[in-house]
């Protein structure tokens, strides 16, 4: 199992990944837009605001230049006329504070006229050159309590028979650009800078480094000669309010979504593994109780026919051995009764060996019954068996056991088979054994011996010749003490093909047999091939 976790992470940081990502792009893309659209109506604000500043410039000069044309018109002395239309237009101009005029001559003399002048002003000097330029700014200008303001300079020629000279406007920033910028640029800082210096200022900008990207600069075409320049920064107020969060809370649910994906995925896989093994463990869990069964079904057949054969047992020795025992005591009997003091004749010794006979069957039940005992009993030893040999001398024995010679006996080729010996030895013996018994009356007595493997098994078969059976018994012939032929017509004792199965069985394989009346028999065993397992 190891290396198992870094290859269950895989897929469930994949897909983590995959999800952060997606997430990082949906919020770039969300803050990206957000961004050119802020800066689209900062710049359009930038924009309009520059507009505005420079109309009301433009109405500064237009009103520079009707006070020069009604100088030019008041030139030939009228004073009153003059200084009454200048204070009325000096009423109309927003951040208009004063207008001068300046006559200069060509010797370098000034005459001042500065019927809006204040203290403390002093125009400088003019000559005719000055007087033929054209309007231009003078300032920032620091006046009376720290209050910004600018002159504008609009030379003026009045007639051949007077000298040339100069309007002086003097303007206060503040007023101005707060009639212009009325309700204008809401929520933005503004900076209006002129020369490189402020001219005039409003509102606190953000100061979050994050946001520098956020301000729009225009210039401002001044009719007055030089440029000024205007900044739009947002102030906090306004930033909180335009800036959503809803991309930063996106962005925080997609990760953490990923997380969780991540985490169910991985789980996903961890349960997927578990139930696979847990499916084995229950693959194993029911092939277990399914071999269970099988020793259980084994042993429940093998303790029934322990049972089977216990009863049988008993049937045996309250019916099968007090028969031949009754008779033995029984003769006895008469040969006390009827032969006492004498010797005895011909009838006597005939009552002798009906005794004698009864004594061989009882014996010979009991020892077939010690040898069933001892073939369920008895504890294998498993060796490679030479099968071919086994039945040849099983074959000798119980062809001089029961002394007939007129049997013949045919061996095709045997597969060797893995079992104990002595016991398979038992197996051939009864069955030839049979074969030779079953086969006595008829012509040409012969004995057939064939082997296989099929499937896995040896397969072995004992065939003859002889008096065969009706198959609709063949589920008795391997009981104990089951016989389809009485004792009159074929001896034994009934245990014989249950001693059969038994040693069969405790081998791992299986018996049948096969038959007609009067056609023969072919009983056959199983057992396992060990070199194929």
């Amino acid at each position: 199992m190891i290396g198992r976790p870094s290859r269950d992470l895989w897929l469930p940081a994949l897909i983590g990944l995959v999800g952060v990502l997606a997430s990082l792009a949906i919020w770039g893309v969300l803050v990206t837009e957000r961004r050119e659209q802020l800066r689209r109506s900062t710049e359009e604000t930038a924009i309009a605001t520059a507009s505005a500043i420079e109309v009301g410039l433009a109405h500064h000069l237009a009103i520079l230049e009707g006070l020069a044309d009604l100088r030019r018109r008041f030139a030939a002395g009228a004073e009153a006329e003059w200084r009454a239309t200048l204070a009325e237009r000096l009423d109309r101009a927003s951040g208009l504070v004063a207008v001068d005029w300046i006559t200069g001559d060509r010797s370098g003399g000034e005459v001042a006229d500065p019927p809006g002048g204040g203290p403390g002003h002093r125009p400088r000097a003019t000559d005719d050159a000055d007087a033929r330029d054209g309007p231009r700014f003078e300032g920032p200008i620091e006046g009376e309590a720290g209050r910004i303001g600018y002159r504008v300079v609009l030379p003026v020629e009045v007639s051949s028979s007077h000298p040339a000279g100069r309007l002086i406007g003097r303007f206060e920033a503040a007023p101005f650009f707060e009639t212009v910028l009325r309700a204008r640029a809401s929520g933005y800082a503004l900076e209006v800078l002129a020369a490189g210096r402020r001219l005039y200022a409003r509102g606190e900008p953000t100061n979050d480094a994050w946001q520098d990207w956020w301000q729009s600069e225009r210039t401002v075409l001044s009719p007055f000669g030089g440029p000024w320049r205007i900044v739009l920064r947002p102030t906090p107020e306004y930033a909180a309010a335009r800036l959503s969060p809803i991309p930063h809370y996106l962005l925080a649910a997609g990760v953490v979504l990923s997380l969780v994906l991540a985490v169910l995925a991985h789980q996903l896989r961890v349960i997927k593994r578990q139930s696979r093994v847990l499916a084995e463990s229950h693959r194993l869990v029911e092939q277990r109780g399914a071999e269970l069964e099988r020793r259980v079904a084994e042993r429940t057949e093998a303790l029934e026919e322990v049972v089977a054969e216990l009863e049988a047992f008993n049937h045996s020795v309250s019916h099968d051995l007090r028969s031949p025992l009754g008779a033995i005591l029984n003769f006895v009997a008469i040969l006390e009764e009827d032969f006492e003091g004498r010797v005895l004749d011909e009838e006597g010794m005939a009552i002798v060996a009906r005794i004698e006979r009864s004594a061989s069957r009882a014996t010979t039940l009991l020892e077939d019954l010690l040898k069933l005992s001892r073939a369920g009993r008895a504890a294998l030893r498993f060796e490679r068996v030479d099968m071919n040999a086994l039945v040849a001398e099983s074959f000798a024995q119980v062809r001089a056991a029961q002394n007939d010679d007129d049997v013949e006996l045919v061996v095709g080729p045997l597969p060797a088979a893995h079992g104990d010996a002595a016991l398979l030895g038992a197996v051939l013996g009864n069955l030839v054994g049979n074969a030779i018994k079953y086969s006595r009356g008829c012509e040409k007595r012969r004995i057939e011996v064939s082997g296989r493997i099929d499937g896995g098994e040896c397969v072995y078969s004992v065939a003859d010749n002889g008096r065969g059976f009706d198959m609709r018994y063949v589920d008795k012939l391997f009981g104990l003490f089951e016989r389809l032929h009485t004792e009159d017509e074929i001896e034994g004792t009934g245990v014989g093909l249950a001693i059969v199965r038994r040693i069969v069985r405790r081998h791992g394989g299986r018996v049948w047999a096969e038959g007609r009346p009067g056609a023969g028999a072919c009983f056959s065993f199983a057992l396992p091939d060990r070199e194929v397992e």
